[in-house]
């Protein structure tokens, strides 16, 4: 993933404040400590917290709250203690998957903690495969289907509406053809700009479909085709990845 053109003018300042506060914490019955966000992204601006991750063995007590925010040295810090072997059973979520994808490694004696990364955080063939059918099949279902209903129903606003929610699912979709892990939603608009294969003329269509003049119909059917447009050149490299058709998409979800 690729943070271009973000400022980066407190890094330095940041990750020594984060180093010196994670410092504490290397003491016995502590596996590992991580730098997660900014810091481990390469940037650090006014709105970066330092995200801190202490990893401890279970039934260990370090004597502190187990997660806080506080300022600290002009720094917002926000920190949570796990239990290590929690997590190591745990089934990691996407969002969880994707914020530890980006990690700096502060504190790792017996490498533990990079080995437990690098397991948790692969996107398996079965779970992209089912996000490139969800995301297909919901993305044409919110656009030509859901978005008609609101028309009909009165409801230009609900209508509209619609057309942003297409607008995530095809997202989804990209984000799993590119063989990438989904970023947590504010960052989706803003990531997908930069994957390796996108359809034509995609920044071009984006803008388009976020472009809201009014809530007409007219306007609703000119946001309509620009998705359209994107939605049919994903199609074929969807059903190509998957090995199915898109009829049999439609029967799954």
């Amino acid at each position: 993933m690729e943070f271009r053109n973000f400022k980066s003018e407190r890094l330095a300042s940041a990750l020594a404040v984060a180093e010196e506060f994670a410092s504490r914490f290397k003491r016995e019955g502590v596996i590992g400590i991580v730098f997660l966000g900014g810091i481990a992204r390469g940037y650090f601006d006014k709105f970066s917290d330092i995200d801190i991750i202490i990893f401890k063995r279970k039934n260990v007590d370090l004597g502190v709250k187990m997660e806080g925010e506080f300022e600290y040295k002009g720094f917002r810090i926000d920190y949570e203690i796990v239990d290590y072997e929690d997590l190591a059973e745990l089934e990691w979520s996407m969002e969880m998957k994707w914020a530890f994808s980006m990690v700096k490694i502060f504190y790792d004696p017996e490498e533990k903690i990079k080995s437990l990364i690098e397991k948790k955080v692969r996107l398996r063939d079965e779970e992209r495969k089912w996000l490139i059918i969800e995301g297909v099949t919901q993305s044409d279902w919110y656009c030509n289907t859901v978005s008609e209903s609101w028309i009909y129903r009165n409801d230009p606003i609900s209508a509209h509406y619609s057309i942003i929610c297409a607008l995530e699912e095809l997202v989804k979709a990209l984000f799993m053809l590119n063989n990438e892990l989904l970023p947590p939603s504010k960052w989706r608009i803003y990531l997908v700009q930069s994957l390796k294969w996108l359809p034509e003329e995609f920044n071009e269509k984006l803008k388009e479909v976020l472009l809201v003049r009014d809530f007409s119909i007219e306007e609703l059917k000119r946001r309509r085709e620009s998705l359209n447009y994107l939605w049919r050149q994903v199609l074929p490299k969807a059903e190509r990845e998957v090995g199915m058709k898109f009829s049999e998409f439609k029967k799954l979800v």
